[in-house]
C-alpha cells in the first residue's frame, strides 16, 4: 500500500506544455521590445513612450514570474 505511486504524466505534460508557450511568450515579447528600442535609436524622430515600453516589459516579467512559480513550486 505505501508503495502506490499516483500517475501524474498527464499533469506533468500539461505543466511542460504552458511552461513551454510562456517561455515562448515572453521570448517573443522580449524580441520585440529589443526591436522597438532598436529603432528608437536608429532613427532620427522615432520615439517609443514609456507608454508602450511598461506594460511590454510588465507582460515579460508576468510570464517569467509566472513560470518561475510553476518551477518553485515542482510542477
Amino acid at each position: 500500500m505505501g508503495d502506490e505511486r499516483r500517475d501524474d504524466a498527464p499533469e506533468r505534460r500539461r505543466a511542460d506544455v504552458y511552461g513551454s508557450a510562456r517561455i515562448g511568450a515572453a521570448a517573443a515579447l522580449t524580441l520585440v521590445l529589443v526591436v522597438l528600442l532598436v529603432l528608437d535609436v536608429a532613427v532620427p524622430g522615432y520615439d517609443v513612450s514609456p507608454a508602450v515600453l511598461l506594460p511590454l516589459l510588465g507582460a515579460i516579467l508576468a510570464l517569467l514570474g509566472l513560470e518561475a512559480s510553476a518551477l518553485w513550486r515542482g510542477l
